[in-house]
């Protein structure tokens, strides 16, 4: 059965490898990005938390950035199996692990017509 998300209207495919792949992988580039290692990736990654709209717990991903100033752009790869962006759209806190600094700003998620999407986090402090 062919799921939709109500806002992004394209097909949801199966979301099980990728939860696999998340809980695995991504636990390891977290692990780096916090530890005293981190410049060995921390150039091009960083640790995004944000907060669910519906549960108001917290999730931190490892993403890749692009820094322009006080803000980062987000590209959001397969954001049809991804849904840690939605809770972005109307804009939000977070928090992100720059360099090994915790900064805090205000994350919103762009859709863009050709479906792709990616989100920019103005830095507050």
């Amino acid at each position: 059965m062919i799921r939709f998300h109500p806002i992004v209207e394209m097909p949801v495919p199966g979301h099980t490898p990728f939860a696999i792949w998340n809980r695995s992988g991504n636990r390891l580039i977290e692990l780096l990005l916090r530890s005293p290692l981190h410049s060995l990736a921390s150039g091009r990654l960083t640790l995004i938390t944000v907060t669910g709209r519906r549960t108001g717990r917290e999730h931190t991903f490892p993403v890749a950035y692009e820094e322009q100033g006080e803000r980062l752009t987000i590209p959001v790869v397969w954001p049809r199996r991804k849904v840690w962006w939605r809770n972005l759209l109307d804009g939000a806190p977070v928090r992100v692990r720059l360099r090994g600094t915790v900064r805090t700003g205000e994350g919103r998620a762009k859709l863009a017509e050709d479906g792709s999407v990616s989100v920019e986090v103005r830095l507050a402090d």
